[in-house]
């Protein structure tokens, strides 16, 4: 939901600035444009940040007020956001703070697989910005199976269990310190709603803000370059939509009953891996943050279906 310009504004007085906007709760990116929009300022973003200068020699109090407080939050959550890139396939993982959070469909519109809501502490960890693309794949892999290959900042398609393992195995060689795997259930889903708030969905929402069915049905078939969308809260892209996303719990319909406080990581000797996260193959209700699906076989290979590593801290 974007703002109209005319109903925000700054108060300058002394130093102080108040902003006012007309939602009392509105996304504080939204809150930005309004004020970039109603003060004159050009937008543009880096790496998914919003970044703000003048676009005239007009220097009037209000115009700057608004400058420098955009720059200061800008500024602000590019600290807040710790980044490590890794040297050898140049991905960049994000750190996730640790914390508890109500795990499961905490918005009422989901499956019974997705229930019953329960809280879960995570400790800390790292992971991917973005899917694995495959520039990055091909920088440790010999062969690339790929079916939507327009480029190679396009996510890695049509991987299995398997595939990914020999993955990390080649990128552990070279940082025998570093603990590299697929995410856990837990800790995907914590960061897809950026740290366990209670997002929807992993980033802006479909049909516009995410490449989801809806989204390919105007646009083409198949997966889009890695970040086309903007991220999340946290700076992580594509966590829902673009390609679903394999994560190392067994599947079972039942497993939230299992679940300890603390980590929670289902094993048991069921055949069924778990993907997360939606796909331009399906619609946007399949993208959901806490969206239990896709239960199949970990030597499965789709052309919907790509991954992210974490980093153990």
């Amino acid at each position: 939901m974007n703002s109209d310009p005319r109903s925000c504004s700054l108060d300058v007085d002394l130093g102080r600035i108040k902003v006012t906007s007309p939602e009392r709760r509105q996304r504080i990116g939204n809150v930005f444009d309004c004020i970039a929009a109603r003060y004159d300022l050009m937008r543009f973003r880096i790496h998914g940040r919003r970044e703000f200068v003048l676009k005239t020699d007009s220097f009037s109090l209000p115009r700057l007020a608004a400058a420098a407080l955009l720059a200061v939050v800008a500024i602000s959550t590019a600290r807040a956001q710790e980044v490590w890139r890794e040297p050898v396939t140049g991905m960049d993982f994000v750190r996730v703070p640790g914390g508890c959070f109500e795990m499961g469909d905490t918005f009422g519109d989901g499956e019974t697989n997705e229930l019953p809501v329960h809280k879960v502490c995570m400790k800390p960890y790292w992971i991917g910005r973005h899917e694995v693309t495959q520039a990055q794949w091909t920088r440790l892999m010999d062969y690339n199976m790929s079916i939507f290959n327009a480029s190679p900042a396009h996510p890695v398609d049509s991987v299995n269990q398997a595939d990914i393992a020999a993955f990390v195995g080649k990128l552990g060689g070279h940082h025998p310190d570093k603990v590299f795997r697929v995410p856990t259930e837990a800790e995907w889903e914590y960061a897809c709603r950026a740290g366990g708030q209670r997002e929807r969905f992993g980033g802006e929402p479909p049909p516009d803000g995410a490449n989801t069915a809806e989204y390919a049905d105007r646009h083409g078939e198949g997966s889009m370059a890695a970040g086309s969308f903007a991220p999340n809260a946290l700076g992580i892209h594509d966590m829902s939509g673009n390609l679903w996303e394999w994560v190392s719990d067994v599947y079972a319909a039942d497993a939230y009953l299992h679940h300890e406080a603390e980590n929670p990581h289902y094993q048991s000797s069921g055949p069924s891996r778990l993907l997360r996260g939606g796909a331009w193959s399906h619609d946007a209700a399949f993208a959901r943050c806490t969206k239990r699906h896709m239960h199949c076989r970990p030597t499965a290979r789709f052309d919907f279906v790509g991954f992210r590593l974490v980093l153990e801290e």
